[in-house]
């Protein structure tokens, strides 16, 4: 069911997107054509970008996600990014209530493919409870390591919606993401 729910908000972000990108083909021709025929390299904060993802459901359960991310393009390619990670979950079971904090931070490292097509590899590092520990709050770090790609889809010259899918090759009974692991957020460059 959340996978339906998900693609629904992802065609309508790119159908509502699509009149943006239209009205920016112009210049980012423009755009293109001045910057193949400079010889000038790339300025250093002309290659930072920055992104992440925020998204939440509410109900049973509620998830709330905050994961902002910066980056920097290494090659026309290829770039790596820093990001850092919260989540918050909360499940209601008969008169019991679940609830915990997560958070951490994550380092990868993108290749596209085709201009828009990228191959990924990420490592998320974890703070989460420990629920199998017999301290009532004790936590444990989870080491995840994600392997996937996904596709880049530009809003604007500089302003993309991202639409990936993982897979988490080291889950385990504490990783926080049930493989396959799908995730949508937007980049931006500063």
């Amino acid at each position: 069911m959340r996978f339906y729910k998900i693609i629904r908000i992802l065609i309508l972000v790119f159908c509502l997107a699509q009149p943006c990108r239209m009205l920016s083909q112009y210049d980012y021709v423009q755009d293109t054509v001045s910057r193949k025929n400079s010889d000038d390299k790339m300025r250093f904060t002309d290659r930072l970008f920055w992104g992440g993802n925020l998204g939440a459901w509410f109900g049973n359960p509620t998830f709330v996600d905050i994961s902002p991310l910066v980056g920097v393009q290494i090659t026309k390619k290829y770039s790596m990014g820093v990001g850092a990670i919260y989540n918050y979950y909360s499940y209601k079971y008969f008169n019991y209530t679940y609830k915990t904090n997560l958070w951490g931070g994550r380092i990868y490292a993108r290749y596209f493919i085709l201009e828009n097509v990228f191959a990924q590899v990420g490592w998320d590092r974890i703070n989460r409870d420990d629920f199998y520990s017999k301290s009532p709050n004790a936590r444990i770090w989870i080491d995840n390591i994600l392997v996937g790609g996904g596709l880049r889809y530009p809003i604007s010259d500089n302003f993309y919606a991202i639409a990936s899918g993982f897979w988490n090759l080291n889950q385990s009974v504490y990783s926080p993401y049930s493989n396959p692991i799908i995730q949508i957020g937007f980049v931006g460059g500063f």
